[in-house]
């Protein structure tokens, strides 16, 4: 036989291997987790229902889930070998960007006398700390999903993940929190999902390596 000839009959019925991801069945497993988390512990706000007819909860929502969504997709591009991270973080950066501009307008047309009530709310000191507990039962869901993955920077790659986990949970948290404002979304929601992510990059560390 030819070497062409064996080349061509080794090729035949070769198809391409589809690139891993991240498994969307364990994410969302990791999002439910996160919503019985804040269900079950802290409880939904009392005026779900009616905050769910107006604007500023899906807002809240969309910024979280926008933040999820791009570290799910730094985290994808982190396991995978020699593909470039900058897209990925490049969206993550924009978000937030756009979170805090959007909380400096609205800063710039309150009276200031108002703007520290409106910044603090009334759990800034809490709220990051309510992401962290509902980010520890979403957290090992959100690992696992990467489990096809092969991260050659588990320590980017544990941060990545724990951004996924801290968005999801910061997600959930908003059945429970009543504070609206962009101001407060854009620091305390994103400082609790930062906090989950330098967690996930300690974790990463250590648990990503092969």
């Amino acid at each position: 036989m030819k070497t062409e000839d064996l080349i061509d009959a080794l090729a035949a019925g070769i198809e391409p291997v589809r690139p891993a991801r991240l498994s969307p069945l364990l994410l969302a497993g990791a999002m439910l987790a996160a919503v019985l988390a804040v269900v079950l512990l802290l409880g939904v706000r009392p005026d779900l229902h009616q905050a769910m007819q107006g604007p500023a909860l899906w807002m809240k929502a969309l910024y979280t889930a926008a933040l999820a969504v791009a570290a799910m997709g730094l985290a994808t591009r982190l396991g995978r070998p020699g593909v470039r991270a900058a897209p990925a973080l490049i969206a993550l950066a924009l978000i937030a960007g756009a979170a805090v501009l959007w909380g400096g307008i609205e800063m710039a047309a309150t009276p200031a006398d108002q703007r520290m009530g409106m910044w603090m709310g009334r759990s800034s000191s809490l709220c990051g700390l309510y992401i962290l507990l509902a980010s520890l039962f979403a957290a090992p869901l959100v690992f696992l999903s990467a489990r096809r993955l092969a991260p050659t920077r588990p320590t980017a790659s544990g941060a990545a993940l724990g951004l996924v986990t801290g968005a999801l949970a910061a997600t959930a948290y908003g059945l429970h929190c009543a504070e609206s404002t962009a101001a407060f979304v854009a620091t305390w929601y994103t400082l609790g999902v930062a906090a989950a992510g330098l967690i996930g990059a300690v974790i990463g560390r250590f648990a990503l390596r092969w």
